[in-house]
């Protein structure tokens, strides 16, 4: 069956409360985890100048003034994962840097993620491998990168992939193992918003993939 995340991600419009809102907006709605994102806005800012972020090249100014938009403070974490908690929902968090992890670790994070940008990020590898939490990667397609899978190390073997939908619609994918999708609240307007479902539209998101 597949597993759906709600991505709370920058949603929250910089407000605890709306994070809050979220959680259990992402309960209702039918989703089995919520996903944080851990990061702090001057360090990403500056690992990621020079990317292409929709068709133009971005600077440590423009990426910086996104993310302090868009982060959660590491002091909201205790309050989440409480609500996570009472709310009766696994969470887990993206992580950007190494520190990002160590600081996890401080709350037994239970799986991290690594986003597209950092897929060959190796000190961030080596440290979410350290913890031996599971992991989940997205990737990027780009020149001389090729995916393969490896066969006869486990059986039974099945080849699965999952899918991060930032599409403007949402997309449904039943038969995948893993989806996730940005949740967001009618009466938050954030940079996220774009790409995420409200409340009421995740909940048709869910169903669209499991009936």
């Amino acid at each position: 069956m597949t597993e759906i995340v709600a991505e709370i991600s920058g949603n929250h419009g910089g407000k605890l409360e709306n994070a809050v809102r979220l959680i259990k907006a992402a309960k209702e709605a039918g989703a089995d985890a919520v996903k944080f994102q851990c990061f702090d806005p001057m360090q990403l800012a500056f690992q990621r100048t020079g990317i292409e972020w929709e068709g133009k090249i971005r600077s440590y100014v423009e990426l910086h003034e996104l993310y302090r938009k868009t982060y959660t403070p590491r002091d909201w974490f205790p309050a989440l994962i409480y609500e996570t908690n009472a709310n009766g929902i696994p969470w887990f968090s993206s992580v950007f840097h190494p520190n990002d992890v160590a600081f996890l670790q401080l709350f037994h994070c239970p799986r991290y993620k690594i986003s597209a940008y950092e897929m060959l990020d190796g000190d961030l590898i080596n440290a979410v491998v350290a913890t031996g939490k599971p992991i989940v990667i997205s990737v990027r397609p780009r020149p001389a990168l090729t995916i393969v899978s490896a066969t006869n190390y486990q059986e039974p073997y099945h080849w699965v992939l999952g899918l991060s939908d930032h599409s403007k619609e949402g997309w449904p994918t039943p038969h995948a193992p893993y989806v996730e999708r940005h949740i967001r609240l009618p009466d938050v307007d954030t940079p996220d918003a774009a790409f995420s479902s409200t409340p009421e539209e995740f909940a048709a998101y869910v169903k669209a993939i499991r009936p």
